[in-house]
């Protein structure tokens, strides 16, 4: 009797532990104790008291994490600092910035989110979904490929907006002529800036190559000429391509290239 009393107990107390470790396994994960290297996030919510507080028009918060780094933008100046995660918090040290000049509003968010990445946030992670708090303000980010997805090459026409040479990059959005519309039949079709153009390409990875390209043949003057010129000259280069949320970009190993911004 005493030998099966304690075998009855021995089988308890085992599966007592068995269902605690259970009940462990289920609960939520710690949080990660390493960067998300090569990510970028965006917010999506900011709040203050459990009230919204509202950032400046057009601005969204965006974070990049490199490699024991942090970036930070909100529509001005371009933060950056020593970053690293420490028992559940963001630990940002040595932070500097641009110092370009910019509205007001937007120099107060500046100098608010410098506060607010030097205080050490709690951090959490859920996914694609990142959550910082300090104090009574939480800002929440959601990763950016999942915010704001990749816009296809395909089916979207793209507008010309910039025009790319080396490290300086100029607007072309004042002239709204130039864009180009990828079909599913290897042709594409647009306009170069004076000309309406059309052409084969064939994308290899990372690289678009282009063939029998035809213009119309009339003279516009500037500034569309030397607009037309520039579309050409990187259309004829076989360029490389990077296509990030709603942005195009095409770029020749020489620096010379094109940004263009999805449209409708």
């Amino acid at each position: 009797m005493r030998a099966f009393l304690s075998l009855t107990l021995l089988a308890a107390v085992t599966a007592a532990i068995g269902g605690c470790g259970s009940q462990g396994d289920a609960e939520p994960a710690e949080p990660a104790d390493r960067l998300p290297v090569g990510q970028e996030f965006v917010s999506t919510e900011v709040t203050e008291a459990g009230q919204q507080r509202p950032l400046v028009n057009d601005t969204t918060i965006r974070l990049k994490f490199a490699d024991g780094g942090i970036t930070i933008n909100a529509g001005c100046n371009t933060l950056f600092g020593d970053a690293r995660l420490d028992a559940g918090t963001l630990v940002v040290e040595n932070m500097g910035g641009t110092e370009m000049g910019c509205a007001k509003p937007l120099m107060r968010q500046d100098e608010w989110l410098k506060e607010f990445f030097t205080s050490n946030p709690s951090w959490q992670r859920d996914g694609d979904t990142l959550t910082l708090t300090s104090g009574d303000t939480t800002i929440t980010l959601v990763e950016r490929r999942v915010a704001e997805p990749d816009q296809s090459l395909r089916d979207t026409r793209w507008q010309l907006d910039t025009i790319i040479d080396g490290s300086t990059a100029s607007s072309a959005a004042g002239d709204m002529r130039a864009f180009l519309m990828f079909a599913d039949d290897g042709t594409v079709r647009g306009n170069a800036g004076c000309n309406q153009l059309s052409a084969r390409y064939q994308r290899d990875g990372d690289q678009l190559s282009f063939s029998q390209i035809v213009t119309t043949r009339k003279a516009c003057g500037q500034p569309h000429d030397r607009i037309e010129q520039s579309v050409l000259t990187v259309l004829e280069g076989s360029p490389r391509v990077e296509i990030k949320a709603n942005r195009l970009t095409l770029t020749l190993e020489s620096g010379k290239g094109l940004g263009f911004v999805a449209g409708s």
